[in-house]
């Protein structure tokens, strides 16, 4: 029998990119206005997500710190995290997010991924 000894969690490819409401918290630790931004969530694990937007932000200039507010079933979801990426694709911006899940929640997104490998709506890498 084979052990698992992977030690970066499991990622979690959405088939179809959710939409999902990103605001900006701060940039350099100065606050931002709020301001929602439009975008999708191409995949996600428990530590972090990809995102894009059709905003090009600087990640490897300034520290940015986002929040998240995202429905991938049935009851919302609250990030915050950091931009720790970036690429960009055909006229659109990647970036990587590194979550910070409080504790209290940390149960409630494995079962949200759950729920959405049983509606075979994601693909597990």
């Amino acid at each position: 029998m084979s052990t698992n000894r992977r030690k970066t969690p499991f990622r979690y490819v959405l088939k179809e990119p959710v939409a999902t409401e990103m605001h900006i918290i701060s940039i350099n630790g100065v606050p931002a206005p709020p301001k929602p931004i439009e975008a999708l969530m191409h995949d996600i694990s428990k530590t972090g997500c990809c995102l894009s937007i059709p905003l090009e932000i600087h990640v490897d200039l300034n520290q940015v710190r986002i929040s998240l507010n995202v429905l991938l079933n049935e009851d919302p979801l609250y990030f915050e995290g950091n931009l720790q990426w970036d690429r960009e694709e055909k006229g659109r911006f990647y970036y990587g997010v590194q979550l910070e899940i409080p504790e209290a929640e940390q149960d409630r997104l494995p079962r949200e991924l759950r729920m959405l490998a049983g509606a075979r709506r994601i693909l597990v890498l």
